[in-house]
């Protein structure tokens, strides 16, 4: 067991079929707002996160040599959601599964402009709860002074988390369509070909465009680009101050994902189950354009860093001027 939750903390590996940002954007999100807090504001975080369940046995497993525990405790709750589901062949203790409460992303529903065959669908209603709900209740628990510390330290990890999940323009949007009237999931039914040949679904290429550095020094490095990047800082982001809830976040990576994720005027991908079902070979599979690489990079970088700003500031309304 211990070795297989290493295994997912090394790889990023997530729960279920739809994880959001790997590992790498998790932690760079996390270690964003842990260089934005005051020491005294660090001790508040690390301390309640020692009240966590899974504090000995997941978060500080193996920090890595000259890595300050409390900072890789940190990283680790960032991602920790995602190691909570048992994968196949991997059953996990229900010690471990009951924390597996909130779902990672938001099935807003859209269709695509044109689409004739999905003229006059209904869109089917948001399903809750959704990350946007998860978020917001999880930041209620982890600022209410009445709720156990046990509890505090759980929803500070899922504020991590879902806060990384949430600003993922995968993680908040559903196509719809006539072959599809409830709509396809969050992206993995969309494939494509990667510039290396490999094929892999929307979800997962935009999954990856944190990097695939797993170590900790690949978390740093991006959080260095992503402060570096003037562009990127607090006062350089208008969404900051014009978009306050879990909502407008999600309505924000909504828009990402309708306007360029998925438009075809910026990618051409095939579907899962005309592969599946032999209507297409692999052949047929459109190859993902360098344009649509870096500017989705471009786009997955803003929004890792807008999600690291607001995780700084709901923790700097948690523990306001320690």
């Amino acid at each position: 067991m211990k070795r297989y939750l290493l295994l997912c903390a090394i790889l990023g590996l997530g729960s279920g079929s739809a994880p959001a940002w790997n590992a790498v954007g998790h932690r760079a999100v996390a270690e964003i707002a842990w260089r934005q807090l005051d020491d005294s504001q660090r001790r508040a975080l690390s301390g309640l996160l020692k009240q966590h369940p899974h504090y000995d046995t997941m978060l500080v497993q193996d920090v890595p040599a000259g890595v300050d525990t409390n900072e890789w405790a940190w990283l680790i709750a960032a991602s920790w959601p995602d190691l909570l589901r048992s994968k196949p062949g991997h059953r996990l203790p229900s010690s471990i599964t009951k924390y597996s409460v909130y779902p990672h992303g938001v099935l807003r529903p859209f269709v695509q402009p044109g689409d004739r065959a999905a003229a006059g669908l209904a869109l089917p209603e948001i399903p809750v709860p959704n990350a946007e709900t998860g978020l917001a209740d999880s930041i209620r628990t982890l600022q209410d002074p009445r709720a156990s510390a046990h509890d505090r330290a759980v929803s500070l990890a899922w504020v991590a988390h879902l806060m990384g999940d949430l600003h993922q323009p995968l993680h908040a949007a559903t196509l719809v369509s006539a072959r599809h009237p409830a709509g396809s999931g969050l992206g993995a039914q969309q494939v494509v070909r990667s510039l290396t040949g490999e094929r892999e679904g929307l979800h997962t290429l935009w999954d990856r465009l944190p990097g695939l550095d797993y170590t900790y020094p690949g978390a740093a490095r991006l959080a260095d680009e992503l402060t570096a990047n003037p562009k990127l800082r607090a006062k350089a982001l208008p969404e900051l101050r014009r978009h306050l809830t879990p909502a407008s976040w999600g309505e924000e990576s909504f828009r990402v994902a309708t306007e360029f994720a998925y438009s075809p005027k910026h990618v051409q991908y095939a579907w899962a189950d005309d592969l599946k079902a032999g209507r297409i070979s692999e052949a047929d599979i459109p190859r993902v354009r360098p344009e649509y690489l870096h500017e989705g990079r471009e786009r997955a970088h803003r929004r890792l860093a807008l999600a690291g700003h607001r995780l700084t500031r709901v923790l700097r309304e948690t523990w306001p001027g320690q």
